[in-house]
C-alpha cells in the first residue's frame, strides 16, 4: 500500500496583498500632499479678488 500524497494548502492570495499594500501607501502619500499643502499655505492668489467683484452700490 502507497501513501497518499499530502496536500499542499492553498497558497495566500499574495497579489491581493500588494494590491491593497500599494493603494495603503497611494492613500498615505495623498493624504500627506494634501496635509502639506493646508499646513504651508495652500493657493496664496485668490480666483476673485474684492476689488474685480462687481459692486452693488451702483444699483441704488
Amino acid at each position: 500500500m502507497t501513501p497518499e500524497p499530502r496536500r499542499r494548502p492553498p497558497a495566500p492570495d499574495r497579489d491581493r496583498d500588494r494590491r491593497t499594500t500599494v493603494f495603503a501607501a497611494l492613500l498615505l502619500a495623498a493624504s500627506a500632499a494634501a496635509l502639506a499643502y493646508v499646513l504651508l499655505g495652500g493657493h496664496h492668489d485668490p480666483l476673485e479678488t474684492p476689488d474685480d467683484a462687481p459692486s452693488t452700490a451702483a444699483w441704488g
